[in-house]
């Protein structure tokens, strides 16, 4: 079923966004958001500002939206697509209870996020043919975080809700680690929301931590190591490379994240 775009208010400046009368009091506030983040990471990467449109769904209409690849699930979040022209960031216009309580702020967060990962796709650089899923992952939660402090005042975390509703998960077991942590979680076709849910967590309060003690910049250095032409970058390399960007005692203080 196509999406019915016929039903859509639309504004044409700063790009092209589609929405409903509903939405009406929320419309410029992600407009004006997504503007200046995308400003904003295109000095952070270095990288030409995002081409996109954006498509704010009412609830009725979510199961009509294009995706890249028919099969993905359904969950009420932003995500991105390039099989529209110019590509589409998509917002629900509810976001999936699995975020916990709903808020502007998480809204915004959320929009971050996608953004960061459509201005990682379009780097021309290479990937690694494979590298632990922490190595790309904590990108995107970074470069979200900092959007928020940089454009919202905010500080610390953004999930307060579900980091107070799972506090177990940054509980030390005897070994002086968590029962997950950010280099052993990996991604099995048999991974539930939850559980990816949980590394999320762990991945904006490593956000948060690092945003706390080091600048930003550690985040394009990072690229510039990580996106080169290699076959096998392995979890000790990256950790390695991470530690090289941090600088002088940057390995001790990754070693002593119990998270990490």
């Amino acid at each position: 079923m196509p999406f019915p775009y016929e039903k859509y208010e639309r504004v044409l400046e700063p790009f092209s966004v589609y929405y409903s009368e509903s939405q009406d009091s929320l419309i410029h506030l992600v407009i004006q958001s997504v503007d200046q983040a995308n400003h904003r990471l295109m000095q952070l990467l270095d990288q030409p500002r995002l081409n996109l449109q954006v498509i704010m769904v009412a609830r009725s209409d979510w199961h009509a939206m294009p995706h890249d690849d028919p099969e993905e699930p359904g969950n009420a979040l932003p995500y991105w697509t390039n099989v529209t022209h110019p590509p589409s960031l998509v917002i629900p216009s509810q976001l999936d209870p699995i975020i916990g309580l709903s808020s502007q702020e998480k809204l915004i967060y959320l929009i971050d996020t996608v953004l960061i990962q459509a201005f990682l796709e379009n780097d021309p650089r290479p990937w690694p043919e494979e590298s632990p899923l922490w190595a790309d992952e904590w990108q995107i939660q970074f470069a979200a975080l900092w959007l928020m402090q940089q454009l919202n005042g905010h500080s610390g975390i953004v999930m307060k809700d579900l980091h107070e509703n799972y506090a177990e998960i940054f509980e030390p077991e005897l070994d002086g680690k968590t029962p997950v942590t950010i280099r052993g979680f990996d991604w099995y076709e048999d991974t539930s929301d939850e559980d990816y849910l949980i590394f999320n967590l762990l991945l904006e309060r490593f956000a948060a931590d690092l945003l706390q003690k080091y600048y930003p910049d550690i985040l394009p250095r990072f690229i510039a190591l990580y996106r080169n032409d290699y076959s096998v970058l392995l979890s000790d390399d990256v950790t390695g490379m991470f530690a090289n960007v941090l600088g002088p005692g940057g390995a001790e203080w990754l070693e002593a994240l119990v998270y990490f």
